[in-house]
């Protein structure tokens, strides 16, 4: 049976499947298979969206309460065609420029959605224009500052939410992709009863939060997104060269030192009295020296050290040793600082790791108003005062 005999949701559950290492960065892009199966799965997931058009599922007249529960998992299709495209286009400046401008369009195809379905709410919606989605981030730092703490606190909560109800209990820290994935069935799994039941009712509302959730995380993409295009936008051109490359005949034509040519005799390089008439190189012969070249070429070799490994194999082996730094970007300077999470966790009253975090900033809190009282300003260097 073809993936595309298969119902639905499996077909979907399958694509999903094989896009799960590459949004976990457990399978990095720069290996060919990993490109060919991001390929695949994108045809994929357009077929999807193609055959959810072609049957009507979702419709401008109607409200999300008249969608059912396996309805609702298919709203998710534009955020991952979104993510799938974001990480595509590595091929130079133009195809990266395409592939993000593919992605932004399904992103903001996905948020147009859930805002005709209502499953945004009327804060998130009014978070989305303080953190300034069209017009980028705010340049307040205050602001901007306030707007990521509120996404984070967001984010978490619907994370705990999804990760508590969600069948299976996945961590609440593991990738949305396989939030999607609970919620569908696998190849070997039967049509579930349509009858409504708490089992049903607990789906639904996984499968909202999960929309939330996926609402929220698009805010962030599409500010990366926009961000990278206008850098995109600035850089140089890629040089194109119409010439066609130089042969080796065309480079030696303008050599001044050539090399003799195959057919001179050798009585054109030395007169009869023994003169020099041009200059020419004696060469072993190539019937009785070829061996014993052959066996110096094998033992005098290369006086440096060759390569004994891939530089894929060099750099698996020095990110295991942990020499290679791994983060940074934007999704670093987007999330919170220590002090940040600190002042987060601190707030949770009536908990224990609440206490305990308010007391670990009280001591931190402490400590710096003692270190600051015993070395004041401008109490370093004075060996040049009287």
């Amino acid at each position: 049976m073809s993936q595309t005999d298969l119902p639905l949701p499996v077909f979907y559950s399958k694509t999903l499947s094989s896009l799960l290492p590459i949004f976990d960065d457990s399978l990095s892009l720069s290996d060919p298979n990993a490109v060919a199966i991001l390929s695949k799965a994108l045809e994929d997931l357009h077929l999807i969206a193609r055959m959810i058009t072609s049957l009507g599922v979702f419709s401008d007249n109607e409200s999300v309460e008249e969608l059912g529960n396996g309805e609702l998992v298919f709203m998710s299709l534009g955020w991952v065609i979104g993510e799938a495209e974001s990480k595509g286009g590595l091929g130079g400046i133009q195809d990266r420029l395409a592939a993000l401008k593919r992605a932004d369009h399904a992103f903001n195809l996905f948020l147009s959605l859930l805002s005709t379905y209502s499953i945004v709410t009327p804060s998130e919606q009014a978070e989305s224009s303080a953190m300034g989605v069209e017009a980028g981030l705010p340049r307040d730092p205050a602001k901007r500052r306030e707007a990521k703490i509120a996404q984070y606190k967001r984010e978490k909560q619907l994370r705990e939410q999804i990760s508590t109800r969600c069948p299976g209990q996945p961590d609440s820290s593991s990738n949305p992709l396989s939030f999607i994935l609970s919620l569908l069935p696998s190849s070997d799994s039967r049509p579930s009863s349509t009858a409504v039941n708490a089992e049903e009712d607990d789906q639904r509302t996984v499968s909202l939060s999960v929309l939330q959730l996926l609402y929220t995380l698009t805010l962030s993409s599409l500010a990366s997104i926009k961000m990278e295009l206008d850098i995109l936008a600035s850089a140089p051109p890629e040089p194109t060269s119409s010439q066609p490359p130089q042969t080796g005949e065309t480079d030696n034509t303008w050599r001044l030192d050539r090399t003799p040519a195959s057919h001179v005799k050798p009585r054109q390089l030395i007169s009869g009295g023994g003169r020099v008439l041009r200059p020419f190189t004696i060469l072993p012969s190539t019937i009785a020296m070829s061996d014993r070249e052959r066996l110096r070429s094998e033992v005098f070799r290369s006086g440096h050290r060759l390569p004994t490994m891939t530089i894929d194999e060099y750099l698996e082996e020095e990110q295991a040793r942990g020499n290679i730094i791994t983060g940074g970007g934007q999704a670093s300077a987007d999330a919170p600082t220590e002090s940040e999470l600190l002042q987060l966790a601190a707030e949770e009253d009536g908990t224990m790791e609440g206490d305990a975090k308010a007391e670990q900033k009280r001591l931190k809190d402490e400590n710096w108003a003692q270190y600051a009282e015993a070395n004041p300003r401008g109490a370093g260097n004075r060996m040049n005062r009287g």
